[in-house]
C-alpha cells in the first residue's frame, strides 16, 4: 500500500505542475467574464444561466485535464524510457496503475473542488442560492469524470500514440451521451446484425445519460430511485476499466 501511495503522490505533484495550473486560471477568468456578462441580464434568466454555464464550466474544464492527463500518464513514461527504470525496481504492475490513476483522481478531485469553490463565490456575489438539485449535479458530475479518466488511462495502453488515445476517449465520451438514443435507432432497423452490434456497443461505451443530473428539473429528483443504482454503475464501470488496465500492463513487452 505504502507503495501505491508514493506513486500516487508522485503523479499528484507531476501533473498538477505541467497541466492543472493553467486551466484553472482559464476556468476563472471564463467564469468571472462570463457571470460579468450574465450579471446584465435579469431576474430569473440571470439566475438559471449562471447556475447552468457553471455546471457546464465545471464538468467540461474537468474533462479536459482528466482526457490529457489521464492519456498521456503512460505514453509519457514509456517514449521517456523512464517506466523500465520504475519497474526494475519492487513494484509491481498493478500498482504502478492504481498509484498512477489514485494520483491523478486525487488532482482531479482538488481541481474540481476548486472550479466549484470559485462557481459558488459567483452565484453568492449574485446573490443566487443553489439547491440541493445543484449540489447533485455537481456530484453526478464528478462521476462521469472519474469514468473517463479510468476510459483513458485504458486507451493509453490500446492506443499507439497520445492523439489517438485522446481521440478515443473523447469519443467514448460523446457516444456515451448518446448511447441510449443510438440503441433505440438500432432497434428500429430490419437489420439483425445492426440491432446486435449497437446492443454490444451500448453494454462497452458508458452510459453518462444516468449521471447527467444538471438535464433533470429539481423537481424531478425528488422520487427518483435510480441514483444510487447510478452510483453503482459508475463504480463498476471504473473497476472494470482498471482491471482491464492491469490485465493489458501485465501482459505488455516494455
Amino acid at each position: 500500500m505504502r507503495k501505491v501511495l508514493g506513486i500516487a503522490r508522485y503523479t499528484f505533484t507531476e501533473i498538477f505542475r505541467n497541466k492543472v495550473y493553467y486551466v484553472l486560471v482559464l476556468f476563472a477568468a471564463v467564469l468571472l467574464g462570463s457571470s460579468l456578462l450574465l450579471g446584465t441580464l435579469g431576474g430569473e434568466q440571470k439566475n438559471r444561466m449562471i447556475l447552468d454555464f457553471g455546471l457546464v464550466g465545471v464538468e467540461y474544464f474537468s474533462l479536459m485535464v482528466a482526457v490529457f492527463a489521464a492519456t498521456t500518464l503512460i505514453l509519457e513514461e514509456m517514449e521517456a524510457r523512464t517506466l523500465h527504470l520504475i519497474l526494475s525496481r519492487p513494484v509491481a504492475r498493478y500498482q504502478f496503475v492504481v498509484g498512477r490513476f489514485l494520483g491523478l483522481l486525487l488532482l482531479l478531485s482538488v481541481a474540481y473542488l476548486v472550479m466549484v469553490a470559485g462557481h459558488l463565490g459567483v452565484l453568492l456575489s449574485q446573490e443566487i442560492s443553489p439547491d440541493r438539485h445543484y449540489f447533485l449535479s455537481l456530484l453526478y458530475s464528478w462521476e462521469k469524470i472519474v469514468v473517463i479518466t479510468a476510459v483513458g488511462v485504458t486507451f493509453s495502453l490500446f492506443a499507439t500514440s497520445a492523439v489517438s488515445a485522446v481521440s478515443f476517449t473523447f469519443f467514448f465520451w460523446v457516444m456515451g451521451h448518446f448511447s441510449s438514443e443510438m440503441r433505440f435507432l438500432a432497434g428500429k432497423s430490419a437489420r439483425p446484425l445492426t440491432t446486435v452490434f449497437f446492443d454490444v456497443f451500448y453494454y462497452v461505451v458508458p452510459n453518462f445519460q444516468l449521471m447527467n443530473l444538471r438535464d433533470l428539473p429539481a423537481a424531478g429528483l425528488a422520487g427518483t430511485g435510480w441514483l444510487w443504482p447510478a452510483a453503482g454503475y459508475g463504480i463498476t464501470y471504473t473497476t472494470a476499466c482498471l482491471a482491464l488496465t492491469i490485465w493489458l500492463f501485465r501482459k505488455k513487452e516494455f
